[in-house]
């Protein structure tokens, strides 16, 4: 964590009037290089953008280090409120003492070649870039708002926030694993003060679509008003309202009426500061009293039951197997019983949510292996790292990386003909990167094996 304190106090007295350094407006700029280092950043500056005037501006966090992919998502919301976006082509999932160093220098360049508003300073990021988002701001206390995507706090209760000032809006698909952490995040920041909104979208595990990002700048711009940091544009105050609106009433008319409720309760808590609302606290009092919202009510529950004592079954299995003989004799007749239980039962559940349900499930326990098998690897211990890769195999037999991700594990291990048939495996799957096969290390021995070559030439 001291790796951060100097972003403490670069934002204190960071010169605010920058340096004359043109970039392109309207433009990604993939790998702005770090003076002094060899670390980059990609770049996407408003087309509105002005260097004389101080910006607003949100760094991007990507779990693996892809700054095109990571600003893509924003570019909409940039273009309409007018933010500066930053994205690491460094800060990845893992050990975050390295990570803190890359922000220190990712923080330090662009905050002295840009001329930035300090009271509209933020943090965004997808997954573990999403944990980080928040520690930064958590740890700095100079950020104003933060974008959490597919994943809410650290797992370290010093970097969770506690009354802390800043705004965070989540936002998560509704198959995505971490989507029942979401709404724990939620309670978190009830408890503590925090204002915030939680916005949930079709889609699993990946960075939001562009249109449910620009929700959470809406929401923001409408906290920079709340807040004084921005004079209200009563424009953008009707047109977001009528956009949240239209989502209520759409929901409420598809029967869905918890989630209208919900989106109803959003409106009363945003816009009662510029409108007389008393129908809709009306029309969410009436809906409450609807069969159909307390049959909504209870199916949400016995989800969340379902989902936290299945998840906990498969999460306590695979600790107990990593540690276990089971590694050796690569036994997987427990998990395909298991799985298939869960499948038979909801994944053809007339009720989508079910459906929903099964997916977050089997993605989190697919996230856990693939996670700890990065940890292995770390470690150099490559046989337990083939068990977690092995059971994402039967997680999800019909994904081809997962047998490409096996197959360079077998490559470490030398074991030729285990690697050539997984990787027979993941082509014959439909994986057509034969570039990026060819770039992996773990492939280095065999780029020149007849067998190899064959393999990579039959598809």
């Amino acid at each position: 964590m001291r790796k951060l304190l100097s972003i403490i106090f670069l934002l204190s007295i960071f010169n605010l009037n920058g340096q004359s350094i043109y970039f392109e407006r309207g433009k990604i700029i993939d790998s702005v290089k770090i003076k002094n280092t060899t670390e980059t950043y990609t770049l996407y500056l408003p087309k509105t953008f002005k260097e004389n005037q101080p910006s607003a501006i949100v760094f991007i966090f990507d779990p693996a280090a892809r700054g095109k992919i990571g600003i893509q998502p924003f570019i909409e919301s940039s273009e309409k409120y007018n933010y500066i976006l930053v994205c690491s082509n460094n800060c990845k999932n893992g050990p975050n003492d390295e990570n803190f160093k890359f922000i220190d220098n990712l923080f330090k360049e662009v905050l002295t070649t840009f001329k930035i508003n300090q009271n509209l300073i933020y943090t965004a990021g997808f997954s573990g870039g999403s944990r980080l988002a928040s520690i930064v701001a958590v740890i700095s206390k100079k950020i104003q708002g933060v974008i959490a995507c597919g994943a809410g706090f650290s797992s370290n209760l010093s970097q969770k926030p506690t009354f802390e000032t800043f705004s965070y809006v989540g936002l998560v698909g509704d198959s995505d694993m971490n989507y029942q952490e979401m709404f724990s995040v939620k309670d978190w920041c009830t408890r503590f003060g925090i204002d915030h909104e939680i916005f949930t979208f079709e889609g699993d595990h990946r960075w939001p679509p562009s249109s449910e990002v620009l929700k959470a700048f809406d929401w923001l711009e409408l906290q920079a008003y709340k807040k004084g940091l921005k004079h209200v544009n009563e424009d953008i105050v009707e047109e977001t309202y009528q956009k949240n609106y239209v989502q209520a009433k759409s929901l409420e008319s598809s029967n869905q009426i918890e989630l209208s409720v919900f989106e109803y309760e959003r409106i009363l808590r945003n816009y009662s500061r510029y409108f007389n609302l008393d129908s809709i606290s009306s029309k969410v009092n009436e809906l409450k009293k609807e069969k159909q919202y307390r049959a909504d009510v209870k199916i949400r529950e016995q989800i969340i039951s379902e989902e936290t004592k299945t998840t906990n079954i498969f999460v306590q299995k695979f600790n107990s197997d990593v540690k276990s003989e089971i590694l050796k004799k690569n036994n997987y007749e427990w998990w395909r019983r298991e799985l298939n239980k869960i499948n038979f039962k909801y994944l053809k559940h007339e009720d989508s949510r079910f459906r929903k349900m099964v997916e977050r499930i089997r993605y989190s326990i697919f996230a856990l292996s693939f996670e700890t098998a990065q940890e292995f690897l770390r470690e150099n211990d490559i046989k337990k790292a083939v068990f977690c890769h092995e059971l994402n195999t039967e997680i999800y037999p019909s994904r081809p990386y997962t047998f490409l991700r096996l197959s360079m594990d077998y490559a470490l291990l030398d074991n030729q003909e285990s690697m050539l048939l997984n990787l027979k495996r993941a082509m014959e799957k439909g994986f057509k990167n034969k570039d990026y096969i060819l770039k992996q290390k773990e492939f280095s021995k065999y780029i020149n094996d007849a067998k190899f070559k064959k393999i990579l030439d039959s598809f």
